[in-house]
């Protein structure tokens, strides 16, 4: 193409002769390309997003839907768990020293399934309330906890089951005969729910009420051998979830609703 077949505008004709501006050019094609690189750093969002935490399910001891947990793999035969034992959360899970706040206390809904079993349970324990229960579930824990570190049986008959207790006993022999010493020390109690609940009837007629509890508790939970050197555990103030398992005979005369089996949740 040759330069006269060009044709400029009328208006440019005038200045066709003059040179063109090409410094203001490139200084508007940088101040562009600054302008979108600058929208673009300060357009992003910057800094750490919230990751919101599943609480755990439960649903452990055979009766009741599963809620999202891990089987249970204690071993046949073997003691329930114990707080402090094999439940610590997942990480460091340590928390530092705290006034213990009051204790949250998680009931179902009366139409919720859980909630109607309830009910049930109430028509047949004369005076029980999921709240009265779960503050004697507290008080059981609170006790349980320091008498199976102390190895006090005695303690322990009065709020365990038989069968409990037998598992109990064994776990504080085996403790004894390796020379370990076991300190829990319980910081607070955070929380307590109602997992599940069921009311059996047995072939001889006898019902049994059940109730799954999940507790959320604070506790320096130590184990050490012959020499005082760790075994298991920390010095450390750390988060402890467990499930424990209540049971009371209808028609019995004792009140109490004994611990009948527990897990890590």
């Amino acid at each position: 193409m040759s330069s006269d077949d060009i044709h400029l505008p009328a208006g440019l004709m005038a200045h066709a002769g003059h040179s063109f501006p090409w410094d203001l050019v490139v200084l508007f094609v940088l101040a562009v390309v600054l302008g979108v690189r600058l929208y673009r750093v300060l357009g992003r969002r910057v800094g750490m997003q919230g990751v919101r935490q599943e609480r755990p399910g439960g649903g452990r001891f055979g009766f009741g839907p599963q809620k999202g947990g891990a089987p249970d793999t204690a071993r046949p035969g073997a003691p329930p768990p114990l707080p402090g034992q094999t439940s610590a959360t997942g990480g460091n899970g340590v928390f530092a020293p705290a006034a213990a706040p009051e204790v949250e206390y998680e009931i179902p809904a009366p139409v919720t399934r859980v909630g109607g079993v309830l009910a049930d349970i109430a028509g047949a324990f004369p005076g029980f309330s999921p709240s009265g229960f779960l503050k004697d579930a507290e008080d059981t824990f609170r006790q349980v906890v320091p008498a199976f570190a102390a190895g006090d049986r005695s303690a322990l008959e009065k709020l365990l089951t038989p069968a409990a207790l037998d598992g109990f006993s064994a776990a504080i022999d085996a403790r004894t005969q390796a020379g370990e010493t076991q300190r829990s020390d319980l910081r607070g109690v955070e929380s307590l729910s109602i997992l599940d609940a069921m009311l059996v009837s047995a072939e001889d007629g006898v019902r049994t009420g059940r109730i799954e509890v999940r507790v959320v508790s604070r506790q320096v939970n130590i184990l050490t051998d012959r020499q005082g050197e760790p075994v298991l555990g920390t010095e450390a103030v750390t988060e402890f979830h467990d499930l424990w398992l209540f049971e009371r005979v209808v028609g019995q005369s004792d009140a109490r609703w004994r611990l009948a089996a527990s897990c890590p949740a």
